[in-house]
C-alpha cells in the first residue's frame, strides 16, 4: 500500500524526450493496478503541454489565444487542477524549467510534490529522436544540442496543435534547468540505471515520492511492462502518444546504441556541446 500524500499537490515526471518517461508511467500503471497496463490508459493525468488540459481548466479556447497568452495562464491551470483533484496529480512534462513571457515559473512550485527527472545519454537518445521526429539523424543531433530548441510549434504563433509548443534548450540545458533551479526536491534518474538495475532504481523512485509498495508488487509491475511487452501492445493496438510522424514509438530500449548508430563526426558534434554534463552522469564515448 502507498502512504497519503497531500491529494492537492503535483508529482511532475519530468525529461527531454525519450529519455524513460514512458516507461516509468507504463510501470506506475501496473504498479496501481495489480499488475495490469494499457499502454493507452496510463495512470496519470496527462502532458503539461496539453491544449485540452487548459480549455477544459479554463473554459477558454485556446486556438483564440497566441501561444505567449496561453502561457502565462498555465501555471494558475495546474494550481486549479491541484486544488481541486483529491489525490495527488502525476503530470509528464518536457518543457525546460524556465520562465513564463513575464518572468515567473512555467512550473507552478506552490502545488508541487516533488519531480522526478529522468535523463538519458545523449548520444543514445539521438537515433531515438531521430525516429520519434522523423528526422535524419543529422537533424537529431542539431536539435539536441541547440539552445533555442522547441517541440510541437505552433504556425503563426497561434494554437492549432494538440500541445501547445515545449522550449526544450539543448539537452545539457535541459538536464540542468530540472537538477539544478526548482526550489522543490527533484530525484534525478539515469535511463541506464533503470535498465541496468530496474528493481532498485524504480524503489528509490518510489521511496523519494513516498510511495511504499512490497518488493513483490514491485517486481511484478517491473515484469508486467517488459519492453516485448510494451512493443507488443504498441503493435496490437497502437499508441496515441506515438507522433504521427514516427513508425513505432518502442524502439529498442537499450543504452549502448549510439556505437552502432551514429558515425564518429556525430558522436563528435554531441561531446563537443554536451562534455560538461554528460560528464557529471558518467557519460563517456568509450
Amino acid at each position: 500500500m502507498s502512504k497519503q500524500l497531500n491529494p492537492h499537490k503535483i508529482l511532475w515526471l519530468a525529461s527531454y524526450p525519450k529519455s524513460g518517461n514512458t516507461w516509468f508511467r507504463a510501470f506506475l500503471t501496473a504498479l496501481i493496478n495489480d499488475g495490469k497496463v494499457d499502454i493507452n490508459q496510463m495512470a496519470s493525468d496527462g502532458i503539461f503541454s496539453s491544449r485540452e488540459t487548459f480549455d477544459m481548466a479554463t473554459d477558454i479556447d485556446s486556438r483564440d489565444l497566441y501561444d505567449d497568452e496561453a502561457k502565462l495562464m498555465v501555471a494558475d491551470v495546474y494550481r486549479r487542477i491541484a486544488t481541486e483533484k483529491n489525490s495527488l496529480s502525476i503530470i509528464k512534462i518536457h518543457d525546460f524549467f524556465g520562465p513564463d513571457p513575464e518572468g515567473n515559473n512555467l512550473v507552478p512550485g506552490d502545488v508541487t510534490q516533488c519531480a522526478i527527472y529522468f535523463i538519458r545519454n545523449p548520444l543514445d537518445i539521438a537515433a531515438s529522436l531521430a525516429n520519434h521526429m522523423d528526422f535524419s539523424i543529422g537533424e537529431a543531433i542539431n536539435m539536441l544540442n541547440n539552445d533555442s530548441a522547441t517541440m510541437a510549434n505552433q504556425a503563426n504563433n497561434l494554437n492549432k496543435n494538440p500541445q501547445f509548443t515545449q522550449f526544450l534548450s539543448s539537452w545539457s540545458d535541459h538536464v540542468n534547468s530540472w537538477t539544478l533551479r526548482p526550489k522543490f526536491p527533484v530525484c534525478a534518474i539515469r535511463f541506464e540505471d533503470m535498465l541496468a538495475d530496474t528493481f532498485n532504481t524504480f524503489s528509490k523512485i518510489l521511496n523519494f515520492i513516498g510511495w511504499e509498495y512490497s518488493d513483490s508488487q514491485i517486481k511484478n509491475a517491473i515484469t508486467a511492462t517488459s519492453f516485448e511487452i510494451l512493443n507488443r501492445q504498441e503493435t496490437q493496438k497502437g499508441f496515441k502518444e506515438k507522433s504521427n510522424v514516427s513508425p513505432v514509438f518502442f524502439r529498442s530500449g537499450k543504452m549502448g546504441k549510439w556505437q552502432e548508430e551514429l558515425n564518429v563526426n556525430q558522436i563528435s558534434k554531441i561531446i563537443t556541446i554536451n562534455k560538461q554534463v554528460m560528464n557529471k552522469y558518467q557519460y563517456t564515448a568509450s
